[in-house]
């Protein structure tokens, strides 16, 4: 196929859901495969794109190497965007690869060009939030209508569930319509974090937390403390990614928050 043809056709499929199929069948032609598959990492997984002569028993692996093996004898090349082709033929023309690494890397372009421009929707639906929960908190109000309205507003704007839990790691009260644990699993040294002000989040979770904690999609869990104490403690689960920029949103929620709760919770 001519390459500047080529180049025109794929560009013209980017972000439709025959891209992939297209590319797919373009690969098995053009390097005379009988299977090839078109594989990204995401999020510690490893994604079917597409498959060609290849019925995959899923589509998603916990490494590529299980996929491999699987496959049996196969060749592999990477492209941008954690994309990696599997296929048992060879290249003849070494321009589609570079075509398809030109491609891949547009493919990404676009992706990160949405997700920024989400973003920043969601962060200015929440940093309008914080204006609202400023209003709310910033007067003296009864201990219960402040944590109420605390979770109700967390709720909101960040688009999760919240569980209010007590010192001895009770559930007491959620807003959402995610499970979350009766008591919540604090692993070692939390506890005592959580006293001394510190918050654990999905950015800081070790493995071992976050294995257990993504179960509940437990993204965030916060002290709130009077007097030095540990009062209670807050939980944000919520079951799509939370961003980086939208978590030093949270950041600066919960320091106000934390203030107005010392402050104002009568």
């Amino acid at each position: 196929m001519e390459n500047k043809y080529l180049v025109y056709q794929l560009a013209s499929y980017l972000g439709t859901p025959s891209f992939y199929n297209i590319i797919g069948e373009l690969i098995k032609k053009e390097t005379n495969s009988e299977k090839i598959v078109i594989v990204r990492s995401e999020k510690n997984k490893w994604i079917i794109l597409d498959s060609k002569g290849y019925n995959p028993k899923k589509l998603d692996f916990d490494t590529l190497e299980e996929l491999m093996i699987e496959l049996e004898d196969v060749n592999i090349l990477k492209f941008p965007f954690n994309t990696y082709l599997l296929f048992d033929g060879s290249f003849e023309d070494k321009m589609l690869i570079r075509i398809l690494n030109m491609v891949f890397d547009k493919e990404e372009e676009i992706y990160e060009k949405y997700r920024l421009e989400m973003v920043v929707d969601r962060l200015s639906y929440q940093l309008s939030g914080i204006e609202s929960i400023v209003k709310l908190l910033s007067k003296k109000m009864d201990e219960k209508d402040f944590m109420d309205t605390l979770l109700g507003s967390i709720s909101e704007i960040f688009f999760s569930t919240v569980g209010l839990y007590s010192q001895d790691k009770k559930l007491l009260k959620k807003f959402g319509k995610l499970s979350l644990p009766d008591e919540i699993e604090l692993f070692e040294g939390m506890n005592e974090g959580l006293i001394n002000g510190k918050s654990y989040n999905i950015f800081n979770f070790t493995d071992e937390e976050k294995a257990y904690y993504e179960v509940f999609n437990i993204k965030y869990i916060t002290p709130y403390s009077k007097n030095g104490e540990l009062k209670y403690i807050l939980v944000i689960s919520r079951d799509t990614v939370i961003e980086k920029e939208e978590s030093d949103v949270f950041e600066t929620v919960q320091k106000i928050t934390r203030f107005f709760f010392e402050e104002n919770a009568i």
